[in-house]
Formats: structure tokens, sequence, C-alpha cells
């Protein structure tokens, strides 16, 4: 089994600022028993609403007190992507996909980070954002995956919902990727963003806090003739954790914000 066994996944969610600063988004506690080697920092930002001459995205910056992180991350500044400014009220849905910068970090058990946002320049809506970090025993040992699986459903609501559940095959023995995704299905509704993540969860497995990012999510769009032209690409999360054959993972998702008609929410589960 690899070092980094036991991958966990944490995050926040929240708004950023509508002026060029620092914004805190939320506060991540790591569990007992460490130490924890965190390997992942990921930021998604997306517009909730586009405004000529106004681009989007910023940075992710982990801020601690001392002796929670070694070394200390300062300076520690890592971008989220970034949305091009339109030219007057009618624009297309602009994508923000994820990636995660890989880190060598070591936390205590219960070591506390804030994941700062900094907003590059003012905006008239704030932007919607979803950060955290990746962690475990060791670094996450990439593996080529031997079978997947994936369950899918529609979803309006922001709050957490049920998207199924995976039931790993008699042979399984190790989750060596998750993704999710998240997709507009149906007629795009004006001002709306995309933005949410997945949670994965087990009766049968340590796999709490299974907290993962959606592989991209979405602005919003402005005006009448609104598109949505940019595929989501198709990328998994590496992750080591042993399960046991047969055992049952419980997929489910949360928005940031609601989408009056249904959004297509995906999780597939690589194993081996």
């Amino acid at each position: 089994m690899a070092a980094g066994e036991h991958t966990h996944g944490q995050l926040v969610t929240g708004a950023g600022s509508i002026t060029a600063t620092d914004t805190n988004i939320g506060q991540i506690t790591l569990p007992a028993g460490g130490p924890w080697f965190i390997s992942g920092i990921y930021g998604l930002a997306v517009a909730a609403t586009l405004t000529a001459a106004e681009f989007s995205g910023g940075y992710i910056e982990p801020q601690v007190s001392s002796g929670d992180l070694s070394p200390n991350p300062a300076p520690g500044k890592y971008p989220t992507g970034f949305g091009g400014s339109i030219l007057n009220t009618t624009a297309s849905c602009q994508v923000c996909p994820l990636y995660i910068h890989e880190v060598e970090w070591e936390s205590p058990g219960k070591g506390v980070i804030n994941m700062i946002f900094h907003q590059e320049i003012a905006a008239t809506v704030a932007s919607q954002v979803v950060c955290g970090l990746i962690y475990g025993r060791g670094p996450i040992e990439k593996k080529s995956a031997r079978f997947i699986d994936r369950v899918a459903t529609t979803k309006t609501a922001a709050a957490k919902s049920a998207i199924g559940t995976i039931t790993l095959s008699e042979k399984a023995e190790e989750i060596v990727a998750v993704g999710f995704f998240l997709v507009q299905d149906g007629v795009i509704t004006a001002g709306e963003e995309l933005i949410g993540y997945g949670i994965i969860e087990s009766d049968d497995l340590d796999i709490v806090p299974g907290m993962y990012p959606a592989a991209c999510a979405f602005s919003a769009g402005s005006g009448a003739t609104i598109g949505n032209p940019v595929y989501c690409p198709a990328n998994l999360i590496p992750v080591n954790i042993p399960v046991v054959g047969g055992a049952r993972v419980d997929c489910s998702c949360v928005l940031n914000t609601a989408v009056t008609n249904g959004a297509y929410v995906a999780c597939y589960i690589a194993y081996r």
C-alpha cells in the first residue's frame, strides 16, 4: 500500500469580495491522529455576475498559526485560474477547470489552516469560491485503475443531496481516483453560476472526511443568448484509499448556490 494511504479531502466554500482584497473563505481543521502529509491545494473561483471590463479569478493563500504546518507555507499564493472580461451585456458561461497544486507540507493532528482567497481586481458582484486540501499519511502514489464505476443524477438545490451508491467489486483492494462532475442540463438561466463539490462516505471504509471539488466550475452567463461552449475536462483526482471487496460508497453533492433548471452531477470512482 502507498505511503499516502487513507487519502482524505477537506474544503470550504463561500463568496469572495467585491474589492481587490483578501477574504477568509473558511477554516480547515485536520482530524486528530496526525501527523498528516498535505499533498495538494486548489481553488475554483467563478464570477456570479459577468460584468463588462471585469475579469475574474485570483489566488488561494493558506495561513496558519505557528507549528500548524511544516514548513511554514508563506509565501504561498496558488492561482485559481482566470476568466477574461467581456465587452457588453451578453456573454456565455466561462469555465474554471480544476488544477491541484502539488505541495509537501506536514501538519499535526487538529492543525488549523485558514483558506484565504485574494480577488485580483474589484468586481461588481463577489465571485463564488471552492478551495481545499488533499492529504493523507504520506505522498499520494498515482496508480492505474482496473475498474471504474459511476453514479449520476440531476440537482437544483444547493443543500447536500445524494447522487447514489457505488458498490465496489468483490476484487477491489484500493480506490485510486475520485472524480465529481457538474454541468448544466436543460435551459441555462442568466445570472446562475454552477460550482460545488462532492462527498464520499461509507460505513465500510475509512474515507471520511472525503470532500472533493468538481472537475470544473462555470460562471454565470449574461444576457439572452447565453452559450455553454467549453467542455468540462474528464479529470479524476488521484487518491490512495484501501478498501474491502464489496464495500459500498455513498456519493453526494453540494452546490454553492441553487440553480433553476437541473444540473447534471456525477461521481466516478476508479479502483484496483
